[in-house]
């Protein structure tokens, strides 16, 4: 990216642009608790690892956790400069220097940084519908980018910058008619000197550029002119802005281009609703190469990967090596991985020119609220991981076992190892049935609200939402262009769900990121939507305002992915619907009016699949909401009894709605009011509640006695869990 190959090397650069055929490559895969963000000329890699900024090298990864701990690496020069976000303010370590890039912003983010030493980030303010700005760090001085008229909607960004000084990023524009304020018209920009120039769209309301080479040459993506598709683009003076293809499928980005004019990105592969489509694992994007021999798909230029597919690449350099991630179809776990050229053996007659010339230039060559509205905030009384004392044992053998949370933890939900992921001591956590782990020398204030049977957590953190991974936090913040943020729910691949808010009152968008693209989730003609829970395969369960003939303030349940937004309906002559979990298969569950009732309170807890919204009944009252369901279609949730004045909480299980209170090992006194979720173990995560104190508990299925009845006693984990039924990996 950032180099003077392409002024040194005259007329060596089109021997290499013009390959007689595609290019091939080895690929190296990079430690599994790295995060990779840019990649330098040298072939070193920006990231996380360690619990900070980090570089790494086929001989090395240099991890800077401890001098900057909770911090995130997002750029890098080919000095090994790099930059990035430390306690949510841009720095720039340089020559064994710490910068934090001083201004009056709440937020700071530092994404690129060029051979002088010069920084392209952005600047956003915490207020309310507070701005966001582009800015240019030099030598010690800040310049935030002055957009004018009519490019002063607020919410620009800055991606990247050249060793010519131009900056490239993204600009709203304030003055159009047809804007939607969550997802706002938009253009490429080019910034040098403080003079702007805009590079317009191939046809749609909106460009993004993310990347730009040494020659002026841009990289991004745009809509066409019905917004039917995202284009890869390339532009520049002399291109103009031209469509880049596609592998097949209508969402296609340039995300990087090196000094050759060689582009890599993402492009999805044309498979319709998402399915497996012969590929392993379902992964229906794919990491793309563009470059004289047009665009081809990067699994398709290197050794096969077995169950691995490369599904997006993040940056290529001059040498030609591409950052790119990989992700496996039977486990779901994903890696950056360095892809490098394997020399090609050239025809006899230009052998000796290509050899000079690689010669050459190898001398030159040296980046809502998760449900908290239907089990409220707790009190938790139990001792630090301490089972609840133990009642008489019922005649009919209890079929689970009850242990509380610990004191202290505001648990959210639970993985298929039977971990709850929450918040403890002021910052996110995870109990693992006995011992509490807290990021709070990472992440001091955070608060955890999703976890994927890896132990990746999401939440939010200083106002933005953060995903914690083992290589450390990345703050997801600086994807959006809202004033504050929330990660709900994140999944095996790393995909996360979560939740924007623009200002006061129910101005918000649900939103996810998925390979690296982020893209907020409309509503049915409202002003909010709210995501809930993600799948493995990146489906997203929520609700959306939706205008209707009885009411301009309806909701309505939804299924989304990329860009298609499914209403699941209501049941019978009701209108409104909360979707609360969603499982592998596409089931959703949540809680739907049953019949017309402009107050809200006749609802019944629904499984959709199919197509069809199934009313699951409830306990007796004429209120219940399904909070969870499994990869075996097993649900929980909370309905009121017959008289409405006491709420248990209900498990569902092969068409039978059962009261879970009653299946439950419980002291005297204690009600189990509320389940939030299961797993596949069936494990559930639930309320209890006894007069006014009320606490969150793991419920464990008691194994099997022996002769074929249940027995189990309350301390704790059983011996052993029934086996779960088969269902695919990754649950989120």
């Amino acid at each position: 990216m950032l180099s003077f190959l392409s002024i040194l090397c005259g007329g060596i650069v089109p021997a290499l642009a013009a390959p007689q055929q595609a290019p091939r490559y080895a690929p190296t895969f990079l430690p599994a608790d790295f995060t990779a963000a840019a990649l330098n000329r040298a072939g070193q890699v920006v990231g996380t690892s360690g619990g900070g900024a980090a570089v790494w090298s086929p001989a090395s990864v240099v991890s800077y956790g401890q001098l900057l701990p909770g911090s995130e690496g997002l750029g890098i020069n080919n000095r090994g400069d790099i930059v990035g976000i430390y306690r949510d303010q841009a720095f720039v370590f340089a020559a064994d220097v710490l910068t934090i890039i001083s201004s009056r912003a709440d937020h700071s983010s530092a994404t690129a940084i060029n051979e002088a030493g010069a920084v392209a980030g952005t600047l956003a303010s915490a207020f309310i519908d507070g701005p966001t700005t582009g800015f240019y760090y030099a030598q010690g001085n800040l310049a935030q980018v002055d957009y004018g008229f009519p490019f002063d909607g607020g919410n620009d960004v800055a991606r990247s910058v050249n060793n010519a000084g131009t900056l490239v990023g993204t600009l709203n524009d304030a003055n159009a008619t047809d804007d939607d304020w969550s997802d706002r018209n938009r253009q490429a920009y080019t910034w040098q000197d403080g003079t702007l120039r805009t590079w317009g769209t191939l046809g749609g309301r909106i460009s993004e550029g993310l990347d730009i080479n040494d020659a002026g040459t841009l990289a991004g993506w745009s809509t066409n002119a019905d917004g039917s598709a995202e284009l890869a683009f390339l532009a520049s003076d002399t291109l103009g802005m031209i469509d880049l293809g596609s592998l097949g499928g209508s969402s296609t980005r340039a995300l990087a281009l090196n000094n050759l004019g060689w582009a890599v990105g993402l492009s999805d592969v044309g498979v319709a609703g998402g399915g497996d489509g012969g590929d392993i694992g379902g992964y229906d994007y794919h990491a793309f190469l563009y470059a004289q021999h047009g665009i081809v798909d990067l699994n398709t230029l290197v050794d096969p990967l077995g169950d691995w597919r490369l599904v997006s690449a993040l940056d290529i350099n001059d040498a030609g090596q591409i950052l790119a991630r990989a992700c496996n179809g039977i486990t779901d776990e994903c890696r950056a991985v360095r892809l490098d050229l394997i020399p090609a053996v050239p025809e006899p007659a230009s052998g000796a020119m290509l050899a000079a010339g690689l010669a050459l230039v190898g001398v030159l060559l040296g980046r809502a609220r998760r449900r908290a509205h239907a089990l409220g905030r707790l009190a938790l009384l139990a001792p630090l991981g301490a089972p609840l004392a133990a009642s008489a044992q019922p005649t009919v053998p209890p079929a689970f076992t009850m242990t509380a949370v610990p004191r202290g933890f505001d648990a959210q939900a639970i993985n298929n190892l039977g971990h709850v992921v929450g918040s403890y001591g002021d910052a996110a956590a995870i109990w693992d049935g006995s011992t509490v782990t807290t990021i709070v020398a990472l992440a001091p204030g955070s608060t955890g609200r999703g976890i994927s049977d890896g132990g990746v957590i999401v939440g939010t953190w200083n106002g933005n939402a953060f995903i914690r991974t083992a290589a450390g936090v990345a703050n997801l913040g600086r994807y959006g262009s809202w004033a504050d943020s929330q990660g709900i729910a994140v999944n095996a691949r790393g995909d996360v769900a979560g939740n924007g808010g623009w200002g006061p009152g129910e101005r918000g968008r649900g939103w996810v990121l998925r390979l690296g693209v982020l893209r907020v989730i409309p509503s049915f003609n409202g002003e909010f939507s709210y995501v809930e829970a993600i799948n493995r395969f990146g489906q997203v369960a929520g609700t959306a305002q939706k205008q209707t003939e009885r009411s301009p303030f309806d909701r309505r349940g939804f299924i989304y992915k990329d860009r298609v937004l499914v209403d699941i309906g209501a049941i019978g002559d009701g209108i409104n619907s909360e979707a609360f979990d969603i499982n592998d298969a596409g089931q959703v569950v949540g809680g739907a009016e049953y019949v017309y009732d402009p107050f809200g309170s006749g609802y019944h807890p629904f499984l959709y699949q199919d197509g069809i919204m199934h009313d699951l009944g409830t306990l007796g009252g004429s209120y219940g909401a399904a909070q969870g369901i499994n990869n075996a279609g097993a649900v929980v949730g909370g309905s009121l009894l017959a008289g409405d004045t006491e709420q248990h909480a209900f498990l569902y299980e092969g068409g039978t709605l059962r009261d879970l209170h009653a299946l439950t090992a419980l002291p005297p006194g204690w009600i189990l009011v509320g389940a939030r979720d299961i797993n596949d173990r069936r494990q559930v995560l639930a309320q209890a509640c006894a007069a006014e104190d009320c606490t969150m508990v793991r419920l464990d299925p008691v194994a099997p006695a022996a002769g074929g009845t249940t027995a189990g006693t309350i301390a704790g984990s059983p011996a052993a869990a029934p086996t779960a039924p088969a269902a695919p990996a990754g649950r989120r």
